[in-house]
């Protein structure tokens, strides 16, 4: 390929991007532009007549999908079509199969985002060439260099700080478009022989679902979208799908056409508000409220399945009066299990063992409201009664004319809504994490979970609580961590041993599996090197150092005393330790300086610290513009890899290299080996061979490429060969073939595997059936993955018990960044997937070109507030300023910015100035023997922007 076009020359001359939908000559621009920077002829293009008639004929058609985290929507397969060296455009691949005639298909699949990618690759913020820094950091002074100046740099860097301060030194930054296929098997490999550190971002983005762990031992599990079909009634429970789940929408509106009832509960009437036929408005935060009182209405008129509860739950189990405390087999035998439990059982009249291998009751009969009293083994009597019981008491306070008085919504809808709950017979939720983004998220998702459970509405077609949904490859794993390919039989054996290990314990395959996670988090394991995103910002990023303790008046000390004892203690592990200093930071498929709360901290705290900061993406985001250097990375129809999905599309989703990269750019596989090899290089050159890591490990820098590579039989630019052995090492495609998926474009997944977040379905795929969550645990018993093994309501460990949250319950919201009048929150835009599209110039005609905070004209024109004034949004940490958009969809008190807008996009600072997040205490709970303890994607403390308290003030433009 030649350079004779600079990359401000190339940038300049397809600026024009901008109008492509009304400027001619467009595409005879991009097309010169691009044919300078590759070897391709220049295309005969002199009018948009030419490119009309055209437009119909090409060379060739690739198959693509976007690697970015559409999450809930899964992903698309696309026919991207390829005229002269260039993508020109992209089409919905419509042959998805339909599952069966009862139900709709799932065609077509795709959003306006994924439509525009072409445009993307060619706009006006690709990068195509290694840039190192020249100015200050931020200032935008960049040279271009090659890639060897630039790995050599970065390899002796590396080497210098591993060798002089530490292998723990050295960060990945892994952003949510990580795609446990190639670009991520790179990475994992690296850091496995590397023992660099993984930031596990799960929930410092607010996705850990800490409820669902807390109630289900897990956070994974939900149907395929066409379930829904199934439902009588769907609750649209702080989502908005048809706003964020384009591809999936059609299945909620096409069920209420074929007599499904659909509730949206929301506080602002959003666009699947319009689609429902009952919306609840509810102040925000004040979720659990309205779930309570529900709950509170069920029981008094009896509208529980009182079997399910038994069986499934741990509502028939005893709890102590004296300790608060479940009755375990610690109390009442020498040498009980402090994981053996008790209920009294109607059948024989007394306190028997709760079954813990299976949840089949047999001739047992529970009683769900029993309270007696027991001898324990050391002689005393201690009174005992149920977690139901408990949770009656705890229910008093949840009228309807208290909930209204919480809530903000009238007695007569919330009894409307129960009664509707209380007479389905199918009842499911539509899944997000928005309210996940509260500081009490979890005590929401506990009540929510919890009328499910009281009305049995568990495991069945339509009916359901969704949580976190994930299907994924199963063969990723063992890629990851196989030393060489000749080794699978004997690593398999290795992974099936430490399982079998573990149920000869007593444990199932599902609590095996998350048992070995966790492994993730331990230094001196085979596994590589993970740690707490949240953690990792909030104590070496300084994030912590912005909060204030009088947000939290519920708290009895220090928010920073919890994180620290949490840290020191090992109970939440972190990497590298509080007290040392991260020196090198890898942005791979991350825009952490856009994305993190609070994160304009970061540059203060963190940054000057670095000695290196290396972005590698596609295009200049707010993180690349703060880096030291910026390795351009191919797009992603430029290159061969697959991405997780979920089980709401079940279908496995190829991108392949439609074109040639784009200047210099590379996969993220062949750059990451590339790094790896160059390291080895320097290290041999320099005379380095192993050193150890701070935890006693070795590390060979001078066998580095060899150990990534598999002793080279996986090279630089051996990406298929690599998507090509991670499916064959997969148990969950029924043999897909990579040649198979990069022909049709996708596969259907045929079971959910053995990879752990996926294992967290539990149930079979069926041919010809939708796909249902949990049926394992509601049809076949096998114990839930809890420590009750059960659906937990009550969790009596200590930290619970201090912060009165044992049961499900309603608290205030917390005035994160200090006393103001509004909370200011937030949702996924429809124009972007993160911030990957949000400053695209066709999506941004879709909406009004720049950011905007929503804001309702009663509060408006109290403030003197027009329609596209600047404002000034300010609390007690910071401050940015963005115009006004009137709308009569928010309440009074609220104010909505939907995220991922560019730190340059706005006026002034970015909405994450005042977003501080403190961490919430009972997030920190770890090496206590339960369900809660960390591992990979959960059991770590969240992050949480829905609950900032601003104010705002009409400014001068």
């Amino acid at each position: 390929m030649t350079a004779g076009l600079s990359r401000r020359g190339f940038l300049q001359s397809i600026a024009a991007s901008t109008l492509v939908l009304t400027t001619p000559s467009f595409v005879a621009k991009v097309a010169a532009s691009v044919s300078e920077v590759t070897d391709l002829p220049i295309p005969d293009y002199d009018s948009w007549q030419d490119i009309y008639q055209t437009q119909w004929s090409w060379d060739k058609i690739a198959k693509g999908t976007h690697l970015i985290n559409c999450w809930y929507q899964a992903h698309c397969a696309w026919d991207v079509f390829v005229k002269d060296g260039l993508v020109y455009r992209e089409e919905q691949t419509a042959e998805y199969p339909q599952t069966n005639s009862d139900v709709p298909d799932f065609n077509p699949r795709g959003c306006q985002k994924g439509c525009s990618f072409s445009n993307r690759m060619y706009d006006a913020t690709r990068v195509t060439h290694p840039l190192k820094r020249m100015g200050e950091r931020g200032e935008g002074k960049w040279k271009r260099v090659s890639w060897d100046e630039a790995l050599t740099d970065i390899a002796d860097r590396y080497i210098d700080v591993t060798v002089n301060e530490g292998s723990d030194r050295t960060i990945w930054d892994c952003g949510p478009g990580l795609d446990l296929a190639t670009s991520s098997a790179a990475v994992f490999r690296f850091s496995k022989y590397t023992r660099s550190v993984i930031l596990d971002m799960n929930t410092e983005i607010g996705d850990g679902h800490r409820g669902a762990l807390e109630t289900m031992g897990k956070i994974s599990g939900e149907r395929s979208a066409d379930d829904f079909f199934y439902s009588d009634l769907i609750l649209i429970w702080g989502s908005n799908p048809i706003y964020t789940q384009i591809p999936n929408a059609h299945f909620y509106t096409e069920a209420r056409y074929n007599g499904t009832k659909i509730i949206t509960i929301s506080p602002d009437y959003n666009a699947s508000a319009t689609k429902s036929d009952l919306w609840v408005p509810v102040k925000p935060g004040t979720d659990a409220a309205l779930a309570m009182g529900i709950a509170r209405w069920l029981v008094e008129h009896e509208k529980i399945d009182r079997a399910f509860m038994a069986e499934q739950t741990d509502m028939p189990l005893l709890v102590r009066e004296d300790t608060d405390k479940f009755l375990t087999e610690a109390d009442m035998v020498a040498s009980g299990s402090a994981h053996g439990f008790y209920f009294f059982d109607t059948a024989t009249n007394a306190v028997v063992s709760a079954p813990r291998k299976s949840l089949s009751l047999g001739e047992l009969d529970p009683d769900l409201d029993a309270s007696t009293t027991v001898t324990l083994l050391d002689g005393s009597e201690v009174k005992v009664r149920t977690v139901f019981s408990r949770l009656k008491d705890t229910l008093e306070d949840y009228t309807l004319a208290n909930v209204s008085k919480i809530c903000g919504t009238g007695e007569k809808m919330i009894e409307l809504m129960a009664e509707s709950i209380g007479n389905s017979k199918a009842m499911t939720n539509v899944t997000s994490s928005s309210l996940n983004k509260y500081f009490h998220g979890n005590l929401i998702e506990r009540s929510m979970i919890m009328v499910f459970a009281l009305t049995g509405n568990m495991g069945r077609h339509g009916a359901g609580y969704g949580a976190f949904p994930f299907l994924t490859p199963d063969g990723f794993e063992p890629f990851m961590m196989l030393p060489n390919m000749h080794s699978l039989e004997q690593f398999a054996h290795q992974v099936h041993g430490m399982v079998e290990e573990k149920v000869a314990e007593g444990m199932t395959e599902e609590m095996a599996t998350y048992d070995i996670t966790k492994m993730l988090f331990a230094t001196n394991s085979p596994f590589p090197q993970v740690t707490s995103g949240t953690l990792f910002w909030a104590i070496h990023g300084g994030i912590k150092d912005l909060h204030d303790d009088n947000w939290t008046p519920f708290i009895t000390r220090p928010v920073s005393d919890y994180v620290m004892e949490a840290v020191n203690s090992g109970d939440q592990p972190l990497l590298p330790p509080s007290g040392t200093t991260p020196r090198i930071i890898f942005h791979f498929v991350s825009n952490s300086l856009r994305r993190v709360r609070g994160g304009d901290i970061l540059k203060e705290k963190l940054w000057p610290k670095l000695e290196l900061s290396v972005c590698l993406d596609m295009r200049m985001n707010t993180t690349a513009q703060h880096s030291d250097y910026v390795l351009p990375c191919a797009a992603w129809y430029e290159r061969n890899s697959f991405k997780w999905v979920t089980p709401l599309s079940p279908f496995l989703t190829a991108t392949t290299a439609a074109t040639e990269p784009l200047g210099e750019s590379k996969p993220d596989w062949e750059i990451v080996l590339l790094l790896s090899e160059y390291i080895q290089k320097r290290a041999k050159e320099r005379g380095i061979g192993t050193v150890k890591s701070p935890y006693g490990e070795d590390i060979a820098l001078d066998k580095l490429y060899d150990q990534v590579s598999m002793n080279g039989e996986f090279g630089p630019k051996d990406e298929e060969k690599v998507a090509a052995a991670i499916l064959d090492l997969s148990s969950n495609l029924d043999g897909v073939t990579w040649d198979h998926l990069k022909e049709k474009g996708f596969a259907k997944f045929t079971s959910h595997g053995h990879e752990g977040l996926s294992l967290g379905n539990m149930t079979d795929f069926k041919e010809g059936e939708t796909i249902v969550p949990h049926t394992h645990h509601v049809d076949k018993k096998v114990p839930w993955p809890t420590t009750t093994r059960r659906m937990q309501f009550y969790i009596d460990v200590d930290r619970y018990l201090e912060m009165g949250e044992t049961l499900p319950m309603h608290k205030e919201p917390p005035k994160i960044g200090g006393n103001h009048p509004f909370m200011l929150t937030g949702g996924h835009p429809r124009e972007s997937i993160h911030s990957t599209w949000r400053d695209n110039p066709l999506m941004l005609q879709l909406t009004r070109g720049e950011p905007f905070i929503l804001i309702c004209p009663f509060d408006a024109h109290s403030k003197g507030i027009e329609d596209s004034d600047v404002l000034r949004v300010f609390n007690d940490v910071g401050e940015f300023h963005v115009k006004a958009k009137l709308s009569p969809s928010l309440q009074p008190g609220q104010l909505l910015i939907y995220h991922a807008w560019e730190d340059y996009q706005f006026i002034k600072g970015s909405m994450r100035n005042v977003t501080p997040s403190p961490i919430n205490p009972v997030e920190l709970v770890g090496n206590s023997g339960t369900h809660l303890d960390p591992r990979f994607t959960t059991g770590q403390p969240s992050t949480f922007d829905r609950d900032a308290r601003v104010d705002v003030e009409k400014i001068e433009a």
